[in-house]
């Protein structure tokens, strides 16, 4: 993952993904460059938080103009920690959905997110783009599982020929989770530190996408962990749930 400044915002970019697939755009925004005061400084584009809200339209505003996306063609999910999925051609918010999927080019998909992990699909013969809000519990419900049978059944993907993105996320030496949680997911992703087990959640994210059928070498991971870098990433689990969002942005171009 590189990082790139554009009118003070500060955005993260998959250099492999605009070589394997340049007809998709993928953006992540930082916490550099916007105009929320702390704890939520600075680019804050989460509503809900505790910011000004006035902060937050202001900084998705310069968010969306450092991208070249218009707000109208911004579709988002209401993020319930589910598997379920909306396919869409057009912006909008879609309350109970924590994915989007289009064949809609200039639609933008967005993630939100500070410790959950964005993941983003996209086969390249169909222009199909999967966007997904994987957080502990909608990967354990299936959500990866569940946008790749969308995305064979309604538009014929071959999952071999897709490429997939795990956007910033919590690292697993970050993740201590209970040890209820922790006998929901397979030993391989479960890590114990000085005794507590933590959750290794982008190790099964990669393997629910081979499970799916995905070449492990089609998958591009950020190695950004929102936790560990304060300097760029807001993280729930660090800042004590007082804290900012991102958006992972994602869109088929139009030309």
């Amino acid at each position: 993952m590189y990082w790139q400044i554009k009118n003070r915002i500060m955005t993260g970019g998959f250099p492999a993904v605009e070589i394997m697939a340049p007809k998709l755009m993928v953006r992540f925004a930082s916490r550099i460059g916007g105009s929320s005061e702390p704890p939520f400084d600075a680019l804050n584009l989460g509503s809900g938080t505790g910011d000004d809200e006035k902060s937050v339209l202001a900084n998705r505003k310069a968010f969306l103009d450092s991208c070249g996306i218009a707000r109208e063609k911004l579709a988002l999910c209401g993020q319930i920690h589910s598997d379920k999925i909306a396919v869409v051609d057009a912006g909008g918010f879609f309350p109970r959905t924590d994915g989007l999927i289009t064949t809609s080019p200039g639609v933008a998909l967005g993630i939100n997110s500070a410790d959950c992990f964005p993941i983003i699909i996209y086969s390249p013969p169909e222009r199909v783009l999967a966007a997904l809000h994987a957080g502990r519990e909608g990967a354990r419900q299936g959500i990866i599982g569940a946008a790749f049978e969308i995305m064979t059944d309604r538009f014929g993907v071959d999952p071999a020929a897709t490429v997939a993105m795990t956007g910033p996320g919590i690292c697993g030496k970050c993740y201590r989770v209970d040890e209820d949680i922790a006998r929901n997911f397979p030993e391989e992703t479960i890590i114990s530190i000085d005794g507590f087990p933590h959750l290794d959640l982008r190790t099964f994210c990669e393997m629910e996408l081979t499970d799916a059928g995905v070449s492990k070498q089609s998958i591009i991971h950020s190695n950004v962990c929102t936790c560990c870098d304060s300097k760029r990433c807001f993280s729930y689990r660090r800042d004590g749930g007082i804290t900012g969002r991102h958006w992972t942005i994602a869109m088929i171009r139009d030309r």
